[in-house]
C-alpha cells in the first residue's frame, strides 16, 4: 500500500536551498551572456581581419575603433636593438616578445611592431639571438592591437634594463625609453610576414564553448539542489520509521 508523502520543511534548509538555487541559476545565465559576448567578439574580429589593410595615413585619421584593424606600412625598421618584452611563455618555453620600431615613409610616423616570440638564452644575463630584418625599404602587414590592461608607472631604470628587456608593450609608456614619439597602439606583425616570429596571440582567453560548459555546470548544480531539497522535505512515513 502506497503511503502519502509528508512535507517536512526545515526553515534553515529552505533558506539555504533557495539561496543556492538563485545563485547557481544567476551564474548560469551570466555564463550564457558571456558566451554571447565572446561569439560577437570573435565575429567582429574575423570581420575586421578580412577588411582591406589600411595605409598608415588612413589609420592616423582614426581616433577610436582601431583595435584589430589590418594595416600596411611602407618604410624601414630602425637599426637600434629590439626591445624584449619580459615574461612570455610559448609552448612551455620562457622567453620574450620582440618589439622593433618601424617608420612609415609616407607619414614619417614611427610604429612599435611586435614581431613575435624568441626563447630566452641560457641565462637572463645573456641577450637572446633575434633573427634580423632586411635593410632598406619594406612593406609591412599587421594589425592594430589596443591593450585593455592598465599599465603600471615605471621609472626609466625599471622600464628597460641594459639588455633592452622591458616591462610593458604600451608604446605610450615606451616613448620615454626610446626617446621618440610613437603611434599610441602596438602593431602586431602578420604571421605570413617574412620577418614574423612564432606567436600565440589570443582574441579571448576563454572561448564561447568554455563559457557554455560553465553555464551547464551551474544549471546542473541548481538541479542537484532541487533534487536534494525534494528528497529531504518530501518524506514518507515508512522512510522516516526506517531511519529511526
Amino acid at each position: 500500500m502506497n503511503r502519502p508523502l509528508q512535507l517536512n520543511l526545515n526553515w534553515k534548509m529552505s533558506v539555504f536551498s533557495c539561496a543556492c538555487l538563485v545563485s547557481f541559476i544567476s551564474l548560469g545565465f551570466w555564463q550564457l551572456d558571456r558566451t554571447t559576448e565572446k561569439v560577437e567578439l570573435l565575429k567582429r574580429n574575423e570581420a575586421r581581419t578580412n577588411q582591406p589593410a589600411l595605409p598608415a595615413a588612413d589609420l592616423l585619421r582614426l581616433a577610436e575603433g582601431v583595435d584589430g584593424l589590418p594595416v600596411t606600412l611602407s618604410g624601414y625598421y630602425h637599426d637600434q636593438p629590439a626591445l624584449l618584452r619580459d615574461n612570455v611563455v610559448l609552448n612551455g618555453r620562457v622567453g620574450f616578445e620582440v618589439l622593433q620600431v618601424f617608420t612609415d615613409s609616407v607619414t614619417n610616423q614611427a610604429f612599435l611592431v611586435d614581431r613575435g616570440f624568441v626563447p630566452m638564452a641560457a641565462t637572463r644575463l645573456t641577450r637572446p639571438q633575434i633573427p634580423p630584418t632586411a635593410q632598406g625599404k619594406l612593406n609591412l602587414f599587421g594589425h592594430v592591437y589596443v591593450s585593455t590592461a592598465k599599465d603600471e608607472q615605471f621609472s626609466a631604470a625599471e622600464l628597460m634594463d641594459e639588455l633592452g628587456i622591458v616591462q610593458s608593450t604600451n608604446p605610450q609608456t615606451l616613448e620615454q625609453a626610446l626617446n621618440m614619439p610613437l603611434y599610441p597602439h602596438l602593431i602586431r606583425l602578420n604571421a605570413a610576414d617574412p620577418f614574423a616570429l612564432p606567436r600565440y596571440w589570443l582574441v579571448t582567453t576563454v572561448s564561447p564553448d568554455k563559457h557554455m560548459g560553465y553555464a551547464v555546470q551551474w544549471f546542473l548544480m541548481a538541479f542537484a539542489v532541487l533534487i536534494a531539497f525534494g528528497y529531504f522535505t518530501l518524506r514518507s512515513p515508512v522512510r522516516d520509521e526506517e531511519t529511526r
